[in-house]
């Protein structure tokens, strides 16, 4: 292994056996060759073991790590990665999807020549569980990317809430090339809590922070497929509770009165939350940094008359409504 790694690679597996030695390799294979490899497993009950056991021996494997109990976090395994790793710069490949051989050399470069650079991602490419290409229907995210080239494909603190809060431009982790100083500023402990979008947490961190540059080029393979973990938080609704506390923990850096319509879109894009949790009065709690805000309570007005376009089109019904409409009065006093 080289003695003074600039890249330090880091792959938290849980049980995606089937997708791990296309994971690793495609890691291996990397053009550029200056790099360590950690690899974390959380506690897998497939044959991860197996696959990971067979790169012992090889000279960019640093670390290999089992934990003996699952941790519930994949950014707890984030957090144990970043701590073990040697290299000024972090990539933190997820072990169910692959990268082009050239994505180091070209992300790497990138932040090399720019210092003030925290963070770059690429153009994510869909593929399914065999990793067939996935045809995107989606505009909403073309034009998000044609909005970014308005700003030179730069987000900073500036227009953040736009490409970060609002709606989310960064596909996939594994997209993501970080420095590492940048990820050393990060209240850790706070990331640690998150059962999902810690990613969104650590984006918007380094955003204000620092400038994050995205690279068009499709460099990065996310894998789609029935065991994705965000698919399945996506489904339950938990996604959006941390969703919200992400936005809650940054409001005051945010400036909130510059970027309401921003913080507005984040909420009527994000009503599963209210519905799956606000009738509860410990969920609700999440709101709490929120009432210390003046300027937000437009937002609340706007989540009011969302609930009644709900209310009217049947998709909750009346005890629900009641519910939510009073909370909100009771946070507005």
């Amino acid at each position: 292994m080289i003695n003074t790694p600039l890249v330090s690679v880091i792959i938290p597996n849980y049980n995606h056996s089937l997708f791990l030695k296309q994971r690793v390799e495609s890691v291996l294979n990397q053009t550029h060759q200056n790099f360590e490899l950690i690899i974390l497993d959380d506690f897998s009950c497939d044959k991860s073991k197996e696959i990971i056991e067979q790169y012992r021996n090889n000279p960019k494997v640093s670390h290999i790590v089992y934990n003996q109990e699952n941790s519930g976090s994949v950014f707890k395994q984030w957090i144990k990665g970043i701590e073990l790793s040697a290299g000024e710069y972090v990539w933190i490949a997820e072990s169910d999807d692959y990268a082009s051989e050239i994505f180091l050399q070209k992300t790497l470069s990138a932040l090399k020549s720019n210092e003030l650079l925290g963070m770059t991602f690429t153009r994510s490419n869909k593929v399914n569980v065999n990793g067939e290409p996935i045809k995107n229907t989606s505009k909403e995210k073309e034009n998000s990317f044609g909005r970014l080239s308005d700003f030179d494909n730069v987000i900073q603190k500036e227009n953040a809430p736009l490409f970060l809060v609002s709606q989310m431009v960064i596909l996939n982790a594994s997209s993501v090339l970080f420095r590492k100083a940048q990820l050393l500023k990060l209240d850790l402990n706070e990331l640690s809590q998150f059962r999902n979008t810690g990613d969104r947490f650590t984006y918007l961190g380094i955003a204000l922070n620092s400038r994050i540059l995205y690279l068009p080029e499709p460099l990065n393979y996310m894998r789609l497929h029935d065991n994705n973990t965000t698919k399945k938080n996506l489904e339950n609704g938990n996604i959006h509770r941390d969703r919200l506390r992400v936005v809650n923990y940054y409001f005051e850096q945010l400036s909130v009165s510059e970027h309401k319509k921003e913080l507005g879109k984040f909420y009527k894009t994000n009503y599963f939350f209210f519905i799956n949790y606000c009738t509860y009065p410990e969920n609700l709690k999440l709101l709490v940094n929120i009432k210390r805000i003046k300027e937000i309570s437009t937002i609340f007005y706007l989540l009011v008359r969302f609930y009644i376009f709900l209310f009217v089109k049947k998709k909750i019904n009346a005890r629900a409504f009641r519910s939510v409409y009073y909370r909100f009065l009771l946070i507005q006093k």
